[in-house]
């Protein structure tokens, strides 16, 4: 046994023996023997570490449907690293014109365009213009001119050798490389001339490619808007950094790198940004020839987004409010806009949201005259009107003023309030009925949209008392939906329709039929509506259902209910409330409701403003276990049928009646 272990241990020692003189050997022959070999082969070559494409997490509706995802695309890269100096300004362009010539756009960040006059400041560029004097140390009051000399100067462009088209060109493609924090003459940044070319480009580039070295094609996902009509506000889109953005992220951000403009695809970006990863490219100094190419960080792909929204749901919306407000214009010709929101009562999930005017998402992102002219549209199709349009309510607002009133004590569900056609009890002031109600409980004063009623609840609740229940139901606070909503406008003292003026104690009866200053969002109207039903809850209303990794195989973050408020109104009173909002729908002004299909409960709204008159309603369904919250708006609309005809079609689409 002994003797086994002094043989393991001589065989251990012979084989550390060999493998140091194995190093020691190899150390010899390069530090000594062949030095000069070694020695050489190190300086004749340079290391530079490219940055590869991020790859941008995928936006889908709550049953997968794509909205906003990844196609294969083609895109044109100048690789500085394969082209000599000397003719780098011919490569570019000729690839430019190429381009040009093609029908593709390339990328061009320069706020200073060129005519037979020379150079001028392009219009509504001025944070560009001003980032541009700033990088270049010019003065404010600089000439376009003078941005391009200095520019000619840095870059070496001879004035003699280009025109001032080809100048400008050449200045814009260098200034951006700049900008993306490689700098001009650091050739480890591949720079992108063209983030989307045809096919037709591809093949003509490839054909001419010993013509252009260092130009290459190269394979890239394209951000593809699956349906731009169905919900372009809230999908929202990608563009190119403005300086301020680029100021804010260039730590983590390169120039050229696409971020969320507006939507999900803005207010998730930190959920949807893929990281580039890095690769390092050895290459010899003699003859630039590439001896190795290695990857030393992997991309990493953002997460998909899973909206709550329902495609087929949000068409059918569209499609309901565009002919209903299209049918408004008729009657009235300042209806030329609207909203509805649907929500889920159990979770306050949005399962559409449609805006109308509209525009479509893939033209805009294809076509820049397109944004022009949305721009340019006084019916501002770019605003999104479901969460950031406010209105005046009109009649919806009674409910809420019930649900106040009767919590806070102030009446009983039998107690009457007599309706002589008018409310007179301000001295000076008085505010008409739609009728002559007589004596009125809360079921019939729901029923028939009593005015005198609900003023007369308003005076007694006050103006502070009646906004403090607006927020609970969420109006006048944001309803906490992720991508951006305005807050509206509770009518108050402090929020007087005159600024500075005295808040007269008769405004609280004029905001308690939805009137005065209160300014609510369709969004917000729906989560009151769903808040009355689900039995005084508000919960957090969102859009989005949950959140993966790109394979789709790990959830990151899934929405959970969240409750925001306890309106601490009662069970029974509540129920007062419903079972007026009900008789809204068999006998009042929603009769035309009483034999649909699935019972619901509701409130139509006409809301006076300048021009003609806001088509309001609200409802939810099923009546005995309610699962959506609708609101209707048609600004200007006049006609409450029109209004009524929206939430109708969607009810038809969610309950699948026609089926």
């Amino acid at each position: 046994m002994r003797f086994f272990n002094v043989k393991r241990y001589i065989f251990l020692l012979a084989f550390i023996l060999i493998v140091c003189a194995v190093f020691i050997s190899r150390l010899v022959d390069w530090q000594i023997f062949n030095y000069e070999y070694y020695k050489t082969r190190a300086n004749s070559s340079n290391i530079y570490f490219l940055k590869t494409d991020p790859v941008r997490g995928e936006i889908l509706d709550c049953y997968g449907e794509g909205l906003a995802v990844n196609d294969t695309g083609y895109k044109v890269i100048l690789n500085r690293l394969a082209v000599e100096k000397s003719r780098e300004n011919e490569v570019v362009l000729e690839v430019i014109d190429l381009l040009e010539s093609l029908g593709s756009e390339w990328i061009d960040i320069l706020p200073i365009g060129v005519n037979s006059d020379g150079f001028y400041f392009e219009e509504n560029q001025e944070s560009q213009i001003k980032s541009l004097k700033t990088f270049l140390s010019l003065s404010e009051g600089d000439s376009a001119q003078s941005c391009i000399n200095k520019l000619c100067i840095k870059y070496d462009i001879s004035n003699i050798d280009h025109t001032d088209a080809e100048r400008r060109i050449l200045c814009s493609i260098k200034y951006n490389i700049d900008k993306n924090g490689g700098g001009y003459y650091s050739k480890s940044v591949p720079y992108v001339l063209s983030e989307k070319v045809s096919k037709e480009a591809v093949i003509v580039i490839a054909e001419k490619s010993d013509e252009l070295p260092g130009v290459i094609i190269q394979t890239s996902l394209v951000r593809k808007y699956v349906n731009g009509t169905v919900a372009p506000h809230i999908v929202g889109y990608t563009g190119f950094m403005s300086s301020e953005e680029y100021e804010q992220r260039k730590d983590t951000y390169s120039m050229d790198e696409l971020i969320g403009k507006s939507g999900v695809e803005r207010f998730l970006e930190d959920d949807l940004r893929g990281i580039g990863g890095t690769r390092m490219v050895q290459m010899s100094n003699v003859g630039g020839e590439i001896i190795n190419v290695s990857e030393k960080k992997p991309a990493k792909a953002g997460n998909t987004v899973f909206l709550t929204l329902s495609s087929k749901l949000q068409e059918v919306a569209n499609k309901s409010l565009k002919e209903n407000v299209e049918k408004a214009h008729q009657i009235a010709s300042d209806a030329t806009s609207g909203a509805a929101v649907v929500l889920n009562v159990k979770d306050f999930s949005v399962l559409a949201a449609a805006t109308y005017p509209s525009y479509d998402l893939t033209r805009f992102m294809e076509d820049r005259s397109y944004y022009s002219e949305l721009a340019g549209d006084k019916a501002v199709p770019l605003l999104n009107r479901a969460f950031s349009g406010a209105y005046a309510p009109g009649s919806i607002y009674k409910p809420l003023v019930a649900c106040a009133a009767l919590q806070s004590g102030k009446i009983k569900p039998s107690e009457t309030v007599y309706c002589g056609g008018s409310f007179n009890y301000y001295r000076g002031y008085s505010l008409k009925c739609m009728g002559v109600h007589g004596a009125s409980n809360l079921l019939k004063a729901l029923s028939k949209s009593c005015n005198v009623y609900f003023a007369e609840l308003g005076r007694r609740l006050g103006a502070t008392l009646l906004a403090e229940y607006a927020n609970k139901f969420g109006i006048g606070v944001k309803t906490g939906v992720e991508i951006g909503e305005s807050k509206g406008v509770v009518a108050g003292p402090e929020h007087s329709a005159d600024v500075g003026s005295h808040w007269y104690e008769s405004g609280s009866s004029q905001a308690a039929i939805g009137q005065s200053d209160n300014m609510i969002t369709p969004i917000q109207l729906a989560t009151y509506t769903a808040t009355i039903a689900n039995g005084g809850k508000r919960y957090r209303t969102h859009i989005v259902k949950k959140i993966m990794d790109y394979a789709r195989s790990k959830i990151i973050k899934e929405d959970e209910p969240e409750l925001v408020e306890d309106t601490g109104v009662s069970e029974e009173n509540l129920k007062a409330v419903k079972e007026g909002m009900r008789e809204v729908a068999l006998s009042g002004t929603a009769r035309d409701f009483a034999k649909y299909p699935i019972p619901i409960g509701a409130k139509t709204g006409t809301a006076q403003n300048s021009g003609s008159d806001h088509t309001t309603f609200i409802c939810f369904a099923p009546y005995d276990d309610p699962q959506i919250a609708i609101s209707v708006v048609i600004a200007h609309g006049k006609s409450g049928t029109l209004s009524k005809n929206v939430a109708r079609d969607i009810m038809d689409a969610y309950f699948d009646l026609k089926k």
